[in-house]
């Protein structure tokens, strides 16, 4: 019985540890080589130790047949998987037929003890407390020269993989984790060659089966495996994933102590901070001098309180000397009882300097510099709420170049914009000192001055008639002498208005006034204009009844991806032929619709019937990616009913929300309010594209495009229709592109004429394009037989 208790606890205990240690090695990560590996060897040290618990107390007529050379067997294969696992261990790339050949020798020792079983001698007889081991010297002598040679080759494999890792500065923990695989795998190799020996020259114990001792070895290699996996996370498969990460991420990635100190830090790190891989910094070095007391109690707060400020900004000086912003997030970890705080170091200065670009585009007129019309509204609205508090007076003036179109067309786009430049210079230098000065689009220029206490009318026509004066000197384009004027209106509030959109009315009204009477001369708006208003009138009215009277309808315009060719989308565009005004431009009646609320319901109308179109293609067995693009007021947007409209539109249509794309025009009127916010999110939610439409003219804001959830960008035809000429517009795409891709949105361009306008605006990166060189504004059955076309020339033969 004691034979029994004792042989259960010395081997059938230790072979049911290791066989849980590697079912769990394995469950870890069981697609994992190493793991696989792992759990073999364990496994086969684990058999070795359930042999000898066999050995022990079965019958010794069946031990004797297949025991002892069965523990044997398993020792030789465990010590061919030792070398496959070292090898792997040590990141050492050995070519698959050396790792083979350096694996085999103990597998051919199986082959030699159970080919030549007289060479090498092993066999089992009856002890007086224990059954022993019977071996000749042959077998000794292959025991012990297998043993040696795999010792010999683990303890050079594992010397060198450690003197690799030690040269690599962010394998520390590796490093570590190797110390105490070799210092237990030395134990037990000691162990395993004392247990032999003593073994064969000690005889028999009545305590414990000598034979058994060798075995013990499997155990301290098993154990030392164990604590290398709890203490250093060896075979971890969030260690290997993080050492991935941590490596190749382009973010800097660094371990700080409550000093400030690195203690790991990646490549990323290191190259923005301007050191090498051996190098250590404390973070306080980088901080130009005059924050450094600022942010050393922050470093100093954070580790008191556990908690760093997320989203930090701080600027830098790497040791190069070379300046960056850079936006730091953070969190605390504890390792072996020590707090360290991990930060993740983003470089956003590009990303600074970009939003500063379209910062610039965004307010300003890219061409000439003045402020845009986005800008003018802006300052126009402020200089109201002043007129109202102070009882002051403003005046606006509208400003359009007479035959403009003429140099355009005779002297090319490049002269045109030279002159425009010119203008400008001209305007700001006539203009007061207090004044606004605006380019509101093309050859339209706007003015803004605030009159002061008790000045008049005469004031205002005083700096029209210097404007005028102004273009009286001759202008040289090309070396040749133009004479170039322009008409003016002008508007003053609040006789002639008290709302920005009134008085750019009015004063356009008057502009074009001036025109009709002769241009190169200046035009208040007075009573005598009144037939204008009277026009307006009646166009509002003519809307209110459009829709009843069935005088709406809808023209397509395809969007393509002059990469493929491929139809990715239609832009539904609104036409309204009155039977009193005739056809009206949307340029006309649109901003009066907005202003009278009738956009609300023209707009429901053209997204319904937009949605119904595209269904029906779909239906008919058209391209299930072309999206159907509707164009959505700020007014729609503010309807806190409206994505329910947009979800019953759909759902009415049967058109998949994928397929439907929402362009939001005239942002400046946008409001970034909460409930505006959260109809955007349930848009995008629905599986609905937003984009940001006529992007560059000043009705788009950098605040619009980075706070609402757009997908798309479309750049406005202004940029478009001389980019091959214009230096300028090509750079204001370029940057618009490189924001889009930073922002992960995609971008279309609009206006697009040309083979050369594709081709420049392929170099650039943008692909989707929608103008006239791939297709006007069509009648759905004109769009229907565009596409008949399309598909047949692409399929006929070449």
């Amino acid at each position: 019985m004691y034979v029994f208790f004792s042989t259960l606890l010395l081997s059938f205990v230790p072979f049911v540890l290791l066989g849980f240690l590697a079912v769990e090695i394995l469950l870890r990560h069981p697609d994992n080589p190493l793991h696989q590996l792992t759990m073999m060897l364990i496994s086969s040290l684990s058999l070795i130790f359930f042999l000898d618990f066999l050995t022990q107390v079965l019958d010794y007529d069946i031990i004797r047949v297949f025991n002892p050379q069965a523990t044997y067997v398993f020792s030789f294969i465990a010590m061919s998987l030792l070398i496959y696992f070292f090898t792997v261990l040590s990141r050492i790339r050995f070519p698959r037929m050396l790792l083979h050949t350096a694996a085999a020798p103990p597998l051919i020792a199986i082959l030699l003890m159970l080919l030549s079983p007289n060479m090498f001698y092993l066999g089992i007889r009856e002890g007086e407390h224990w059954r022993v081991e019977v071996h000749n010297v042959g077998f000794d002598a292959l025991f012990l020269l297998i043993s040696c040679y795999s010792l010999s080759y683990l303890l050079l494999i594992m010397i060198i993989g450690y003197s690799k890792l030690k040269r690599q500065h962010i394998y520390k923990r590796e490093q570590r984790m190797m110390l105490t695989i070799m210092r237990g795998s030395s134990l037990a190799a000691a162990w395993l060659v004392f247990a032999f020996i003593v073994s064969g020259l000690a005889g028999e114990s009545s305590i414990a089966p000598l034979d058994s001792l060798p075995t013990y070895a499997g155990l301290i290699l098993a154990c030392t495996l164990r604590v290398a996996m709890s203490k250093h996370q060896f075979l971890a498969v969030a260690e290997q994933r993080y050492k991935l990460l941590f490596t190749l991420s382009r973010s800097g990635i660094a371990l700080i102590n409550s000093l400030g100190n690195t203690i790991e830090k990646n490549p990323a790190f290191n190259q923005l901070v301007g050191i090498s891989d051996r190098e250590e910094i404390n973070l306080l070095e980088i901080i130009p001098p005059q924050d450094h007391e600022h942010y050393r109690n922050i470093l100093r707060q954070a580790f008191l309180n556990g908690m760093m400020p997320q989203d930090l900004q701080v600027p830098i000086v790497n040791r190069q000397g070379v300046s960056y912003m850079v936006e730091v997030d953070s969190d605390f970890l504890e390792i072996e009882g020590v707090m360290y705080c991990y930060l993740l170091v983003r470089d956003i200065t590009l990303q600074q300097q970009n939003e500063t670009r379209l910062l610039e585009l965004a307010y300003t007129d890219s061409l000439t510099g003045l402020a845009n019309r986005y800008q003018f509204n802006l300052r126009l609205q402020e200089a109201l709420e002043r007129s109202r508090t102070y009882c002051t007076r403003v005046v606006v003036m509208q400003m359009d170049l007479d035959h403009f179109k003429w140099i355009n067309d005779t002297m090319g786009h490049s002269a045109g914009d030279l002159l425009l430049i010119d203008v400008a210079r001209l305007i700001r230098l006539q203009a007061p000192r207090n004044s606004v000065v605006a380019r509101m689009g093309g050859d339209e220029f706007a003015l803004l001055v605030e009159l002061g206490p008790g000045q008049g009318d005469a004031v205002a026509a005083d700096i029209a008639n210097r404007i005028l004066h102004g273009f009286e000197r001759q202008i040289v384009l090309k070396d040749k002498h133009y004479h170039v004027s322009c008409s003016i209106g002008m508007c003053i509030a609040p006789e002639d208005g008290q709302d920005t959109e009134t008085l750019l009315r009015n004063a356009d009204t008057a502009m074009y006034a001036a025109k009709r009477m002769g241009r190169n001369q200046y035009q208040m708006f007075n009573e005598t204009l009144k037939s204008a208003a009277e026009q307006y009138l009646l166009m509002q009215q003519g809307l209110e009844t459009a829709m009843m009277r069935d005088e709406f309808s809808l023209v397509y315009q395809p969007q393509v991806d002059s990469r493929s060719g491929a139809v990715i989308g239609a832009e539904a565009l609104l036409r309204w032929n009155s039977a009193e005004l005739g056809f009206v431009s949307p340029q006309d009646f649109i901003p009066i619709a907005e202003q009278s609320g009738m956009i609300r319901q023209i707009g429901e109308w053209v997204m319904m019937e937009a949605a119904r179109q595209g269904a029906a293609w779909l239906q008919s067995g058209g391209c299930d990616k072309m999206q159907i693009s509707v164009n959505v007021s700020a007014s729609q947007l503010s309807d806190p009913a409206f994505s329910r409209k947009v979800a019953a539109v759909l759902q009415h249509t049967g058109l998949p929300p994928r397929l439907l794309c929402l362009e939001f025009t005239e942002s400046a009127a946008i409001r970034e309010e909460e409930h505006v916010m959260a109809m955007c999110d349930e848009l995008v939610s629905m599986g609905v594209t937003l984009a940001v439409d006529d992007f560059g003219t000043g009705y788009s804001s950098m605040r619009t495009v980075t706070a609402f959830p757009f997908q798309f960008i479309k750049i406005d035809r202004s940029l478009i229709f001389d980019i091959d000429r214009n230096p300028r517009n090509e750079a204001v795409v370029r940057s618009v592109l490189e924001l889009a891709d930073r922002l992960d949105m995609n971008v279309l361009a609009e206006g697009v004429e040309t083979l050369e306008h594709v081709n420049l605006l392929q170099q650039l990166g943008c692909y989707y394009i929608q103008g006239y060189y791939y297709g006007r504004p069509m009648t759905v059955e004109a769009f229907e037989q565009w596409m008949l076309n399309r598909e047949t020339s692409i399929k006929r033969p070449s």
